[in-house]
């Protein structure tokens, strides 16, 4: 996590990374850099509490979450911890809406080659999000670029980029721990060269 006064927007940004979630009551930003991974944007407009989660993987493997090392890795546990980090600054679950990116099979898998990994986080997200009767109001999931998003809290707005990636290297599912490894080097490294690149007059709103 790394915070940050952005001269463009004229706020305090906090960014998040793959496993990681930020909410707050505050007036700031929260932004984050997507590939296959999913990011749920919880908000409580009303009582102006506001977060985004960064998950990278739908389920894992059976694992206690509570002495998992880094639980907010997994959709199952990170829609939660989200959702609970805003109860605890003054917002109310019946009064959350949602809004859903990333999910980009940004590693060029084959259709019918196997579930893809940000098809799965994507279709988990909307499952999830329906069971627990949040509605979603905006969503840009799926197709083959990563993604640069800003959550502005004050407005309870999504600002979008679409990020060009070239050479992105196939990944195979040897196993759920190696690929979740091997997933973990490959976002971090990509939302590390981003952060710095990317210009923010570029961004378009998604509301």
């Amino acid at each position: 996590m790394n915070t940050y006064f952005d001269n463009h927007f004229k706020q305090q940004v906090v960014t998040i990374y793959p496993g990681e979630f930020y909410s707050t009551n505050r007036e700031e930003m929260i932004s984050t850099v997507l590939g296959s991974c999913v990011s749920v944007v919880l908000y409580d407009k009303e009582n102006g509490v506001g977060g985004i989660n960064h998950y990278m993987l739908a389920l894992d493997s059976g694992e206690d979450p509570d002495i998992h090392p880094l639980p907010g890795k997994f959709g199952v546990y990170a829609i939660d911890l989200l959702m609970h980090d805003i109860e605890k600054k003054g917002g109310l679950r019946t009064n959350l809406e949602a809004k859903v990116f990333g999910g980009g099979n940004i590693f060029n898998m084959a259709a019918g080659k196997g579930t893809q990994v940000g098809d799965a986080n994507s279709r988990f997200a909307y499952n999830y999000l329906e069971k627990l009767n949040i509605p979603i109001i905006k969503s840009d999931t799926g197709g083959p670029l990563p993604r640069k998003i800003f959550f502005d809290n004050r407005t309870c707005k999504v600002y979008m980029k679409y990020i060009n990636k070239q050479n992105q290297a196939n990944l195979k599912k040897a196993s759920d721990d190696a690929y979740l490894d091997k997933l973990t080097k490959e976002e971090l490294e990509l939302s590390r060269k981003i952060e710095l690149k990317v210009t923010h007059n570029q961004f378009a709103l998604s509301n």
